[in-house]
């Protein structure tokens, strides 16, 4: 799974196909590292992230990790991290953790 990275004047979206889960979750956290590298070509003045997870119907724990640390980078860049959901199971899931109070949870 290769995750699509859209930049806009604004923000930055990541747009995941498929499940947040410990099989595709690498190929997510190596996108985001390179994109937080210092060295990157990729805009630092976007405050805002957008993570799309509107194709997902699941976040395993790996998934939550992976956000957390998302959540941490976005942060010390001083932005707002933005997540993108369709399926109740994932708004369940950020609730149950209180991710919901970390980052802005928007409806597709």
């Amino acid at each position: 799974m290769k995750p699509n990275l859209e930049i806009d004047r604004e923000s930055i979206r990541l747009r995941v196909e498929g499940d947040l889960v410990s099989t595709n979750a690498p190929a997510l956290r190596g996108e985001i590292d390179r994109l937080f590298d210092p060295a990157s070509d990729s805009p630092p003045d976007r405050k805002v992230f957008k993570l799309d997870l509107a194709a997902a119907r699941m976040v395993d724990s790996v998934g939550l990790n992976l956000v957390v640390s998302l959540l941490k980078r976005v942060q010390k860049r001083g932005g707002r991290l933005q997540v993108v959901y369709s399926d109740p199971n994932v708004l369940r899931i950020f609730n149950f953790t209180r991710l919901d109070k970390q980052v802005e949870l928007i409806k597709a």
